[in-house]
């Protein structure tokens, strides 16, 4: 697909990390999270969910918001969101506006200090941004978009708790998407248990 549905300027900026185009379950995947709805997306390793989160991303912030958090993009380890964060930052260049990583190997003042100065992206794992969040640390009243990359790998590490009281805490016009590269019922039991009204997709591949 070209990035018809994509804001120009998004477009441009994708191109220096070298995204430009999304195809397949990608295009479908874009085109329902566009939508504002609430998502649960089923797709293998590999199959372009990072990429169509970033997509997602940028074509809804794309623009300075006076330093209020818009999205928080949670992965299950920090080195998986180090991964996201070294692109983002890139594309944020581009865009002007700001990036922030919060992971438990970063010294979680320095993040918090960082996360004050003002940001419109936070990515990190579900412990550390959930730390920062009860300390004050981090404004959510503004969040456009929730997502939570790996959501069966969240599960395996036992990060229920702080996802859960995260997504609880969470305007009601804040769109939630979970990507997952596997379906059980663990997180069959999870989405249950907080109670949201959700779309599920499954990619072409996993059927």
């Amino acid at each position: 697909m070209s990035f018809k549905k994509v804001k120009p300027e998004v477009v441009e900026a994708l191109k220096f990390v070298q995204i430009e185009q999304l195809d397949g379950d990608s295009k479908r995947f874009f085109s329902s999270i566009k939508s504002g709805k609430n998502l649960v997306i089923y797709a293998p390793i590999n199959s372009g969910k990072t990429t169509t989160a970033l997509v997602s991303i940028f074509n809804k912030v794309n623009s300075e918001y006076e330093g209020s958090p818009r999205v928080i993009y949670l992965t299950s380890t920090p080195d998986n969101a180090e991964t996201i964060y070294n692109k983002a930052k890139i594309i944020c260049r581009k865009l002007d506006i700001t990036a922030d990583l919060a992971h438990d190997k970063g010294n979680m003042i320095q993040q918090r200090n960082d996360i004050f100065d003002g940001t419109e992206i936070i990515i990190g794992n579900p412990k550390r941004v959930y730390d920062l969040y009860i300390q004050n640390g981090i404004n959510i009243a503004l969040l456009d978009l929730f997502i939570i990359d790996d959501l069966d790998a969240c599960l395996t590490l036992h990060k229920q708790a702080e996802m859960k009281r995260l997504i609880e805490s969470l305007e009601k016009k804040t769109q939630l998407i979970f990507f997952t590269n596997a379906i059980n019922n663990k997180i069959q039991s999870f989405i249950d248990n907080i109670d949201i009204q959700y779309d599920f997709l499954e990619a072409s591949e996993a059927i």
